[in-house]
Protein backbone atom coordinates (compact mmCIF):
# COMPACT_ATOMS: atom_id res chain seq x y z
CA UNK A 1 0.00 0.00 0.00
CA UNK A 2 2.94 2.71 1.02
CA UNK A 3 3.91 1.97 -2.92
CA UNK A 4 0.56 2.53 -4.35
CA UNK A 5 0.66 6.11 -2.22
CA UNK A 6 4.29 7.36 -3.84
CA UNK A 7 2.60 7.37 -7.63
CA UNK A 8 1.01 9.73 -9.35
CA UNK A 9 -1.42 11.20 -11.69
CA UNK A 10 -1.94 8.36 -14.32
CA UNK A 11 0.00 6.20 -12.85
CA UNK A 12 -1.95 6.72 -9.69
CA UNK A 13 -5.30 6.22 -11.55
CA UNK A 14 -3.84 3.29 -13.59
CA UNK A 15 -3.33 1.41 -10.27
CA UNK A 16 -6.70 2.30 -8.49
CA UNK A 17 -8.82 1.53 -11.66
CA UNK A 18 -6.58 -1.94 -12.13
CA UNK A 19 -7.72 -2.69 -8.43
CA UNK A 20 -11.13 -2.11 -8.52
CA UNK A 21 -11.82 -3.69 -11.99
CA UNK A 22 -9.92 -6.78 -10.32
CA UNK A 23 -12.58 -6.87 -7.15
CA UNK A 24 -15.49 -6.31 -9.53
CA UNK A 25 -14.03 -9.51 -11.23
CA UNK A 26 -13.92 -11.66 -7.95
CA UNK A 27 -17.54 -10.89 -6.91
CA UNK A 28 -18.70 -11.36 -9.98
CA UNK A 29 -17.33 -14.99 -9.65
CA UNK A 30 -18.33 -15.70 -6.17
CA UNK A 31 -21.46 -14.25 -6.17
CA UNK A 32 -24.63 -15.30 -7.68
CA UNK A 33 -26.57 -12.30 -7.43
CA UNK A 34 -23.17 -10.34 -9.05
CA UNK A 35 -23.54 -12.93 -11.83
CA UNK A 36 -27.20 -11.86 -12.57
CA UNK A 37 -26.61 -8.53 -11.85
CA UNK A 38 -23.93 -8.42 -14.93
CA UNK A 39 -25.73 -11.09 -17.34
CA UNK A 40 -29.01 -8.56 -16.90
CA UNK A 41 -27.11 -4.97 -16.92
CA UNK A 42 -25.49 -7.48 -20.27
CA UNK A 43 -28.97 -7.90 -21.69
CA UNK A 44 -29.55 -4.29 -21.72
CA UNK A 45 -26.83 -2.95 -23.10
CA UNK A 46 -26.98 -5.85 -26.26
CA UNK A 47 -30.75 -3.68 -26.23
CA UNK A 48 -29.37 -0.69 -26.69
CA UNK A 49 -26.92 -1.68 -29.29
CA UNK A 50 -29.74 -3.10 -31.57
CA UNK A 51 -31.42 0.26 -31.18
CA UNK A 52 -28.51 2.39 -31.88
CA UNK A 53 -27.51 0.08 -34.74
CA UNK A 54 -31.49 1.09 -36.29
CA UNK A 55 -30.91 4.58 -35.16
CA UNK A 56 -27.79 4.82 -37.09
CA UNK A 57 -29.55 3.15 -39.83
CA UNK A 58 -32.28 5.29 -40.29
CA UNK A 59 -29.76 8.50 -40.01
CA UNK A 60 -30.62 9.79 -36.65
CA UNK A 61 -27.82 9.38 -35.38
CA UNK A 62 -24.23 9.14 -37.03
CA UNK A 63 -22.82 6.57 -35.44
CA UNK A 64 -21.94 4.96 -31.37
CA UNK A 65 -18.98 3.17 -29.36
CA UNK A 66 -19.39 0.95 -26.90
CA UNK A 67 -16.91 1.52 -24.32
CA UNK A 68 -16.42 -2.77 -23.50
CA UNK A 69 -17.00 -4.49 -20.26
CA UNK A 70 -14.74 -3.35 -17.55
CA UNK A 71 -13.09 -0.71 -19.53
CA UNK A 72 -11.99 2.86 -17.96
CA UNK A 73 -14.87 4.51 -19.04
CA UNK A 74 -17.36 1.76 -17.84
CA UNK A 75 -16.20 1.31 -14.45
CA UNK A 76 -14.52 4.70 -13.19
CA UNK A 77 -16.67 7.10 -15.64
CA UNK A 78 -19.36 5.16 -15.58
CA UNK A 79 -20.27 5.63 -19.73
CA UNK A 80 -21.41 2.19 -21.38
CA UNK A 81 -21.72 4.16 -25.20
CA UNK A 82 -20.74 7.33 -26.66
CA UNK A 83 -22.97 8.47 -29.29
CA UNK A 84 -22.23 10.43 -32.05
CA UNK A 85 -24.84 12.88 -33.99
CA UNK A 86 -24.76 15.93 -35.83
CA UNK A 87 -26.75 18.95 -34.87
CA UNK A 88 -25.97 22.17 -36.77
CA UNK A 89 -23.44 21.15 -38.68
CA UNK A 90 -21.01 20.10 -35.73
CA UNK A 91 -20.62 16.25 -34.50
CA UNK A 92 -21.63 16.37 -30.96
CA UNK A 93 -20.69 12.96 -28.94
CA UNK A 94 -22.82 12.14 -25.91
CA UNK A 95 -21.67 9.27 -23.30
CA UNK A 96 -24.66 7.11 -21.86
CA UNK A 97 -25.10 4.80 -18.78
CA UNK A 98 -27.43 1.90 -19.28
CA UNK A 99 -29.08 0.48 -16.64
CA UNK A 100 -32.55 -0.55 -14.74
CA UNK A 101 -34.60 1.64 -13.26
CA UNK A 102 -33.57 0.27 -9.41
CA UNK A 103 -29.75 1.06 -9.98
CA UNK A 104 -30.90 5.10 -11.67
CA UNK A 105 -30.63 7.11 -8.55
CA UNK A 106 -26.57 5.53 -7.98
CA UNK A 107 -25.78 6.00 -11.46
CA UNK A 108 -26.60 9.69 -10.75
CA UNK A 109 -24.81 10.01 -7.54
CA UNK A 110 -21.56 8.21 -8.81
CA UNK A 111 -21.62 10.08 -11.88
CA UNK A 112 -23.99 13.54 -12.31
CA UNK A 113 -22.56 13.91 -15.38
CA UNK A 114 -23.44 10.93 -17.52
CA UNK A 115 -26.82 11.01 -18.78
CA UNK A 116 -28.84 7.46 -18.24
CA UNK A 117 -31.14 5.58 -20.11
CA UNK A 118 -32.89 3.26 -17.83
CA UNK A 119 -34.17 -0.11 -20.01
CA UNK A 120 -37.14 -1.67 -18.97
CA UNK A 121 -38.65 -4.91 -19.68
CA UNK A 122 -41.27 -3.72 -21.52
CA UNK A 123 -39.65 -1.23 -23.98
CA UNK A 124 -39.83 -1.01 -27.60
CA UNK A 125 -37.10 0.15 -29.65
CA UNK A 126 -39.50 2.95 -30.64
CA UNK A 127 -39.35 3.73 -26.59
CA UNK A 128 -35.36 3.57 -26.61
CA UNK A 129 -35.12 5.59 -29.70
CA UNK A 130 -37.23 8.36 -28.02
CA UNK A 131 -35.28 7.93 -24.36
CA UNK A 132 -31.96 7.89 -26.34
CA UNK A 133 -32.84 11.15 -28.90
CA UNK A 134 -34.43 13.26 -25.35
CA UNK A 135 -30.89 12.78 -23.94
CA UNK A 136 -28.49 13.23 -26.40
CA UNK A 137 -30.27 16.72 -27.51
CA UNK A 138 -30.26 18.57 -24.40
Amino acid sequence: MKAIKKLKGKELKRIKFLIIREKILKERQSSIRAWRNYEIGKKREQIITVTLQKMKAKGLIRDFLPTGDLSFQDVKEGIDFFVIWIDDAKYRICPLSITGKEWVEKHRYQHPEVPIIDVKEDDTVVSLESKIIKVIRK
